[in-house]
């Protein structure tokens, strides 16, 4: 049996794995519209915004424009993923341009990644328990620690890496680099959990971590990059896969 690989740290992107969506809010932005799709739908269709935002990624950061905001990362089409996912629930063409502004809107108001996943808590408090530690490494506008923190899953993390407030983002190798040495831990000691394969994975894969992407039907992960459906089995996932060692270090404060 092959040796299994050793694990100090777990690296959590913030939207999409800890903080979701809140489809109940768009629900009922569609329903003043006259429309009639329930969070599950926008829920199921967020994985066709997904794709989306991967078929726009480019090498270069794209031109910021006040109107379109990047909180998944600005080499990719923002606007694309959330149209994405609008047309795949089912939304009329007449209506997706109309929602993309209140998007951005409630976004620079409040931010749209307000609410947290379903078991994140929980299996963050038992990746704790594993003896593991823990941080996170956003693609956020400054505000990741704050929607966190108002989520409840704040405790637990040692810190929040934050790309508008070190001013590199992900897929770039860097970011990972300000948690890693933070953390003293090397890359190979650390996992990375995301939900987007042209930025959690890749840069995941760049910076030498251990990735595994959050994807709930099962039918967006490329072969080769692992995945759970669901962030509650993230504890049971790395016992099965990982040889957990106390790290070197005393924890970051």
């Amino acid at each position: 049996m092959a040796e299994r690989p050793r694990l100090e740290a777990v690296l959590f992107d913030a939207g999409g794995t800890l903080v979701r969506l809140d489809f109940e809010w768009m629900s009922e932005l569609l329903r003043s519209y006259g429309l009639i799709i329930a969070p599950g739908t926008l829920r199921r269709a967020e994985v066709a915004g997904r794709r989306r935002y991967d078929a726009s990624f480019t090498a270069e950061a794209r031109q910021p424009n006040p109107d379109e905001p990047h909180p998944l990362g600005s080499r990719g089409d923002t606007r694309a993923y959330f149209a994405g996912m609008l047309e795949a629930a089912g939304v009329p063409g007449e209506h997706i341009e109309p929602a993309l502004l209140a998007f951005a809107e409630r976004h620079r108001m409040t931010g749209l990644w307000t609410r947290p996943i379903e078991g994140a808590r929980e299996a963050l408090d038992r990746i704790l328990e594993l003896g593991l530690r823990a941080a996170c490494v956003s693609n956020s506008d400054g505000r990741a620690e704050m929607h966190l923190r108002d989520c409840g899953v704040r405790d637990g993390l040692e810190f929040v890496v934050d790309s508008q407030v070190v001013g590199v983002e992900k897929p770039d190798p860097a970011i990972f680099a300000f948690a890693l040495e933070r953390l003293s831990t090397p890359a190979d000691r650390a996992l990375y959990v995301g939900d987007i394969v042209s930025v959690d994975a890749a840069g995941a894969a760049a910076a030498g971590l251990h990735a595994v992407l959050i994807d709930p039907a099962g039918d967006y992960a490329p072969a080769g990059v692992p995945a759970i459906p669901a962030i509650a089995e993230l504890p049971t996932w790395i016992e099965q896969r990982f040889e957990r060692v106390a790290p070197a270090t005393g924890r970051a404060r």
